[in-house]
């Protein structure tokens, strides 16, 4: 009882997390909403940071849907594509690869689209170029009952493990982004903008590094964790 009352209070913690970033926007205007997140590289240097920017129509203050937020993430708002467009991206170049499509799919919901019981966590490292790590995880072929999955993201991220998803239509969990991954397990790495397909990463001494487009990112085993260092 004291367990199912725990998970209660931890998925009515991560569902309204994330509306914290709504409230209070500046109307039409491009506001940071990055806090305290850990943020993917940028190729250009730098983290990427997180804008939101709130476009309700006066006259669609009665929408039951709530507000309408538009997203963007890149060097500042406006700069790069929404967030969430991104994650179904990285989803589409793994089916494009053949990768996605060799494990089964099992249905969620009558009518609802399928999902692939894809046996990895999908972590975006780096955005232009988009680098993206697949960490292997028998767990992620199953929806995560919450979305403070212990075992989904490292220790340094599992009490904001809500703010750390970028979606990803038909995978059973989201895609998620940041530069620390749990250590141990299997990798890969791959590349939309770069059309690199799944390909392993081994650590070696407790580092690995990946090039792309001239990008180098470095991979080091810390505490316990992967974290992923842009040089």
């Amino acid at each position: 009882m004291i367990r199912r009352a725990a998970l209660v209070l931890l998925f009515s913690l991560a569902s309204s997390a994330p509306l914290a970033d709504e409230r209070g926007l500046v109307p039409y205007v491009w506001n940071d909403v990055t806090g305290t997140r850990d943020m993917p590289w940028l190729g250009s240097g730098g983290r990427a940071r997180l804008f939101k920017r709130d476009v309700t129509k006066p006259w669609d203050v009665m929408n039951p849907r709530g507000p309408t937020i538009e997203t963007s993430w890149g060097s500042r708002g406006g700069s790069g594509e929404p967030f969430l467009t991104t994650g179904d991206r990285v989803t589409t170049y793994l089916v494009s690869t053949g990768f996605l499509k060799s494990w089964p799919a099992y249905p969620v919901a009558p009518g609802g689209q399928s999902k692939a019981a894809f046996p990895y966590r999908v972590t975006i490292v780096c955005l232009e170029p988009m680098v993206a790590i697949l960490r292997f995880d028998l767990s992620a072929a199953i929806e995560d009952p919450t979305e403070f999955s212990f075992g989904a993201f490292p220790v340094s991220l599992r009490e904001t493990g809500y703010d750390q998803h970028a979606t990803g239509s038909g995978l059973a969990n989201p895609v998620m982004f940041g530069t620390r991954l749990v250590y141990g397990a299997t990798l890969l790495w791959f590349s939309p903008d770069a059309a690199v397909p799944p390909t392993p990463l081994v650590l070696s001494g407790g580092r690995a590094r990946i090039a792309v487009k001239g990008v180098t990112l470095e991979l080091e085993q810390r505490n316990g964790e992967i974290v992923v260092v842009r040089r």
